[in-house]
């Protein structure tokens, strides 16, 4: 199970991608797993490790997103976003 490593990521984070949720209307379960799937895979080929998932913070995407970052085996680490990259509105990510 992987844990929450807030403590290992640096306060000065600064992505090589972001994707930001807001932009794309309403959106289902399926939708948003969908959209977070294909962005981790773009991020891989493109060999970025550092990402940021902007999510807003609602009650809708922000819990499944932090649902499907905890469960994915690509995912060494993440935390709520810093100040200056959306705060609790957004993920800060590091891939493996």
């Amino acid at each position: 199970m992987k844990t929450h490593k807030a403590y290992q990521i640096a306060n000065n984070f600064i992505p090589e991608a972001t994707f930001d949720y807001h932009n794309l209307g309403i959106l289902n379960s399926y939708e948003i797993e969908k959209y977070f799937n294909e962005f981790i895979q773009d991020c891989e080929f493109l060999g970025y490790k550092r990402i940021l998932i902007i999510t807003g913070k609602g009650q809708v995407i922000r819990p499944q997103i932090a649902k499907l970052l905890k469960q994915s085996r690509k995912i060494e680490e993440y935390k709520l976003a810093g100040y200056f990259n959306g705060q609790e509105g957004a993920y800060e990510v590091i891939l493996v």
